[in-house]
């Protein structure tokens, strides 16, 4: 790691070449040692501890996405006014006779007013030719001066519901943002909208759908009346966005439609009224289905139980939840007249580098996920009670 005395785009650009150029004659292994770039990943931090967890997902994603990472550290509280930067290359351990693969990284950080000049250092550092994403971990992402003095380069814009803070709120910026980013006029790209909260529920959504894989149980897939939704909050506020995304999913893919007084609240729960088409009855008869999502207790924050009821004819009830066993969840299946099929299944947490490569792997906007956002968005514009601390 190599911290530069002057800070400008030349000056960091001529360092990365001397840091490269000895990187090759020091290679201890004697093999070849290839700079390898997929893509810009520009990540602002507000600390050096988010720093620390950004440049370890920088050096993770090495083995999936080489790239150069550009690591704002953005203090703008801080005094005296002050940027340094450094360069790094992150490189992936190799097995002897096989070439070391190599990303690199630029670090800026900057404290009081000059904060301002990082965006333009940034705009001076991107690798042409190669698409832009956008990281920014944190409460409050579209509130970053970042994003729109950068907003005409990227491509992707990664944020993470589960950090926010008042997520009524910003849900409902994120499915805004999703419909339209705001790009400038002329602009050759539509930003797309990556949110790591909505990856973690991955796991949830493959094992939820493998209950219907089987021929017998798919005709209850178009009963379902009832949803319970549990999930752990992260800390003092509630956060029910997995579970609104959930909804917003199911929704999506069973064509179920918000009634206009859609949401109640009942303490810490909340209960969201749909309708789906009734299935054997005519083509204009409904039913109401109710999601009921509820904070529990845990140690793990996010999901923690997902049920789905069929109460309509043959009764039927899919359920998974985590267990005392971390890493692992139990699936259950029970239809009348027929026995329960139970399992233990391993499901273990992405980690934050496997969410952020998950979402590098998109090559356009996530059609999925954006049906779900903007039908959990309608949710999110009746909460807020969500302005107020848990327990009050």
């Amino acid at each position: 790691m190599n911290t530069l005395p002057f800070v400008d785009s030349a000056t960091i650009e001529s360092e990365l070449q001397r840091l490269w150029q000895e990187t090759a004659e020091t290679s201890a292994s004697g093999e070849a040692v290839t700079r390898a770039l997929t893509l810009n990943l520009i990540a602002r931090a507000t600390d050096p501890a988010m720093a620390e967890r950004i440049s370890a997902v920088a050096r993770d994603l090495v083995a999936s996405h080489p790239n150069r990472t550009l690591l704002a550290i953005c203090r703008p509280e801080e005094t005296p006014p002050r940027i340094e930067a450094w360069v790094q290359a992150n490189c992936l351990l190799s097995a002897p006779g096989v070439p070391q693969v190599c990303g690199e990284q630029i670090s800026i950080d900057a404290r009081g007013p000059v904060t301002a000049q990082i965006a333009s250092l940034i705009l001076a550092l991107l690798a042409p030719d190669l698409p832009v994403v956008l990281w920014l971990p944190g409460p409050a992402p579209f509130d970053d001066p970042l994003l729109p003095r950068l907003l005409g380069v990227i491509d992707r814009l990664i944020i993470d519901s589960r950090d926010l803070t008042d997520p009524a709120r910003d849900l409902k910026r994120m499915a805004v943002f999703d419909r339209d980013p705001g790009t400038p006029v002329g602009a050759s790209r539509r930003v797309a909208l990556s949110d790591l909260g909505w990856a973690a529920l991955t796991p949830w959504r493959e094992l939820t759908a493998q209950f219907f894989d089987t021929r017998p149980l798919l005709p209850h897939l178009r009963r379902l009346d009832q949803v319970e939704i549990g999930y752990v909050p992260a800390g003092e506020r509630l956060n029910p966005v997995p579970g609104l995304l959930i909804t917003g999913w199911l929704a999506a893919c069973l064509d179920w439609t918000p009634l206009e007084d859609a949401v109640s609240i009942e303490g810490a729960t909340l209960r969201l009224h749909l309708r789906r088409p009734a299935v054997g009855v005519g083509p204009r008869a409904i039913r109401l289905v109710t999601i009921i999502i509820t904070p529990v207790g845990g140690a793990t924050p996010g999901l923690a139980s997902l049920r789905l009821r069929a109460l309509d004819g043959v009764t039927a009830d899919f359920h998974v939840q985590r267990t005392d066993d971390q890493g692992h969840v139990l699936t259950s299946a029970e239809v009348a007249g027929h026995p329960p099929v139970r399992r233990l299944t391993r499901c273990v947490e992405p980690s934050l580098a496997e969410l952020v490569a998950a979402e590098l792997r998109l090559l356009s906007r996530d059609a999925m996920f954006s049906a779900a956002l903007q039908r959990a968005a309608i949710f999110a514009a009746r909460l807020s009670y969500l302005e107020e601390p848990a327990g009050r």
